[in-house]
């Protein structure tokens, strides 16, 4: 019977991927250590907190995978039965409404819960979650897109998920109102030295020094440059409607996209995406509220979160971008996991 739960909730764009990595390579020696880390058919835990959440996987309207609540149900008993410590891992938990807070406490029923949040420079998130969406098929351009969420911060008409997980302060003290402000902790990522992140889940998680550690990661998952971004947009605009989300995945998701960010290692002087300075004061002025936010609420702070205050990204304005480079798009229509090949009916290849 599980005597403590450890939960990494989120937030999204934070390097959650790095560190789930590293817990599931670990599985074996964290079991050995007293904290089970149950798998799920991935490193991370998102399908079941998704099964919890009954969110669809994909275009709602087109293909996409609903969740029942079975995977949920199986995870628990994973959780439940865990001879220790168990160890939850999805950045999808901090989109956790305050209704599902209340069931996920009552669902997981354990009196010993500590929940730790990753958090970077909301400035530095922006342009990644923007790549992000682009790869489940939004048709905006960069600047179209910083409107829909900068011009009333908080509201998003194009990508609404953004808010919900991007409202730091706000998410925070959801999970302090339920789960008591001494089992909240926040992790600030210190992005001149990777290996912050590991050695404080070691410190915190009570494990040896180095035994979480980077993994050598298959996904680089790397930013696109401006002339990538650009394709993608324009394949998103040109994908027909009567298309599902598993072509999308299988072709572009899983295919081009992946394949270019994995494998292909853009030319050092390649173009990259700017943001525009009235959107980088607008999300300068956010982050300031938020952090004066997130220190009133007295939980654990591990890091400088002082620190966002003197967040960089790269400035301007991007040109338009009307012919991209032949040898780029070779490379994109060659691009195929193999992997992902090997699921489909030959019919279907």
């Amino acid at each position: 019977m599980v005597k403590k739960i450890i939960i990494h909730a989120g937030f999204h764009k934070t390097g959650t991927t790095a560190i789930q990595s590293s817990f599931y390579a670990a599985t074996e020696k964290l079991e050995k250590a007293g904290i089970t880390y149950p798998h799920t058919g991935g490193k991370a835990h998102h399908k079941a907190i998704y099964s919890f959440m009954g969110k669809t996987w994909g275009w709602e309207d087109r293909g996409g995978v609903a969740a029942s609540d079975e995977k949920w149900r199986k995870f628990l008993k994973s959780v439940k039965q865990a001879k220790s410590q168990a160890l939850i891992s999805s950045e999808f938990l901090c989109e956790f409404s305050e209704e599902q807070i209340i069931k996920f406490k009552k669902d997981i029923d354990c009196d010993d819960v500590t929940i730790y949040f990753t958090l970077r420079p909301l400035l530095k998130i922006i342009p990644s979650a923007y790549q992000q969406h682009l790869k489940i098929g939004i048709k905006s351009n960069y600047e179209k897109w910083l409107h829909s969420i900068l011009d009333q911060p908080g509201v998003s008409t194009i990508t609404p998920s953004f808010w919900v997980r991007h409202m730091h302060a706000e998410v925070l003290a959801k999970w302090v109102k339920h789960f008591g402000v001494d089992k909240v902790v926040l992790i600030v990522v210190d992005e001149r030295r990777p290996e912050f992140m590991y050695e404080k889940f070691n410190e915190l998680l009570g494990l040896a020094p180095g035994f979480l550690a980077p993994q050598v990661a298959q996904d680089s998952n790397r930013s696109l440059t401006l002339d990538e971004i650009t394709l993608l947009n324009t394949v998103n605009k040109r994908f027909s409607k009567k298309r599902s989300w598993h072509d999308y995945e299988t072709f572009i998701r899983n295919g081009a996209i992946k394949y270019l960010t994995n494998k292909v290692v853009p030319e050092p002087d390649a173009a990259r995406l700017l943001t525009p300075k009235w959107a980088v004061d607008i999300a300068r002025g956010v982050s300031t509220k938020s952090v004066a936010e997130i220190k009133n609420l007295g939980i654990e702070i591990v890091g400088d979160i002082d620190s966002f205050e003197r967040a960089e990204i790269a400035v301007g304005e991007n040109p338009e971008v009307t012919q991209i480079p032949v040898e780029l798009a070779a490379k994109a229509l060659l691009a195929m996991d193999l992997r992902v090949v090997e699921k489909l009916p030959t019919r279907y290849v």
